[in-house]
């Protein structure tokens, strides 16, 4: 008999220990919340900040909020694109949009800085959602990025203060505001300006105080930030399509699972899709909001002149990223529309 209750008060006990067990074990429903902070530097009213809006929606609904996501716009979180991509790289920050300055980082993003290297916005979108995008964004991981889609930036077009531009003689001696990127400083040398690399947090102040002359932006940049108050002349040159990397840190995406990834690269396409179509239905309504705000508009028909001066700058890629910068170039020309 005391065998008997022995074994009884053995069995009872394991039981009572199962069920404790099954009681406590975590449960995806019953997970603390991740919460992710996703910084850029454009206002939310930017279609950036429509696109973060689509995407935030997106995982917090599929993830039954089990990923919450943080908007930080304007450059609250991170002042620039670099100060951002810096920031999520060593982690203080989980996703981040930065547009030229990616090149910091990437070098082999400059070919997409090549002026005039996309033909228009379905080549750059074939390019960047395709092969070439992923084979290029995939040297971010060296620095701790994952790219989750390419946004977009627009093309991109210039403002001064000084006089029309209607040939590239008129770039001469123009003091030009560029981001940082060699070959954008390049593009302007050859044009004939002055460039001058700046984070975008300072370009309103320096318009204004005539420390420079000019800008050149996407028109949903210079609309979302005013240029027209402290800018007279806008051309449209159409001299390059920069794209918009959105990334995250790549340590904090191994430690999602793969739904929750899965979840997040769909959101980030959804995000995508509603930035560049809010950016090319704009474009054409920009142009007339910034003539009633008293800018004067040149839109160049025929950019040869412009592309003979600035092929100059094409070698210098190359020059850094070899034959493999080559054959990349090489293969956005074949995949024209």
């Amino acid at each position: 008999m005391n065998v008997k209750a022995m074994l009884y008060s053995i069995l009872s006990i394991m039981l009572l220990v199962a069920g404790c067990s099954s009681d406590d074990a975590p449960s995806a429903e019953n997970e603390k919340p991740v919460t992710l902070t996703f910084a850029f530097e454009l206002p939310q009213s930017h279609p950036w900040g429509h696109g973060a809006e689509t995407f935030k929606k997106i995982v917090e609904e599929k993830t039954n909020g089990q990923i919450k996501i943080d908007l930080y716009s304007g450059g609250t979180l991170g002042g620039s694109g670099r100060e951002i991509q810096e920031g999520v790289a060593v982690g203080t920050i989980d996703i981040g949009i930065s547009s030229t300055p990616i090149v910091l980082l990437n070098p082999y993003q400059e070919i997409f800085s090549l002026p005039y290297i996309f033909k228009n916005r379905e080549h750059a979108w074939k390019v960047l959602d395709g092969p070439i995008g992923e084979k290029v964004g995939k040297h971010l991981e060296e620095k701790n990025l994952k790219v989750l889609a390419y946004w977009e930036d627009g093309f991109r077009q210039v403002t001064n203060n000084i006089r029309p531009i209607t040939s590239p003689e008129d770039f001469k001696g123009l003091k030009i505001r560029v981001p940082e990127s060699p070959v954008r400083i390049k593009t302007f040398e050859a044009l004939g300006a002055s460039p001058i690399a700046m984070s975008w947090s300072e370009v309103f102040t320096g318009l204004q105080q005539g420390t420079l002359d000019g800008q050149e932006n996407p028109l949903s940049a210079i609309e979302s930030a005013s240029l027209y108050d402290v800018q007279k002349y806008l051309t449209i040159t159409n001299h390059v399509y920069s794209p918009a990397t959105l990334f995250i840190n790549l340590d904090k995406w191994n430690s999602l699972t793969e739904e929750q990834q899965n979840i997040i690269l769909e959101a980030a396409a959804a995000g995508r899709d509603v930035n560049r179509e809010l950016n090319q239905k704009g474009d054409q309504e920009l142009l007339t909001v910034l003539q009633e705000k008293g800018m004067e508009v040149v839109i160049i028909d025929d950019v040869t002149p412009f592309q003979e001066l600035t092929k100059s700058v094409w070698p210098i890629v190359t020059q850094e990223l070899g034959e493999e910068g080559q054959q990349i170039i090489d293969e956005i020309g074949k995949q024209i529309p």
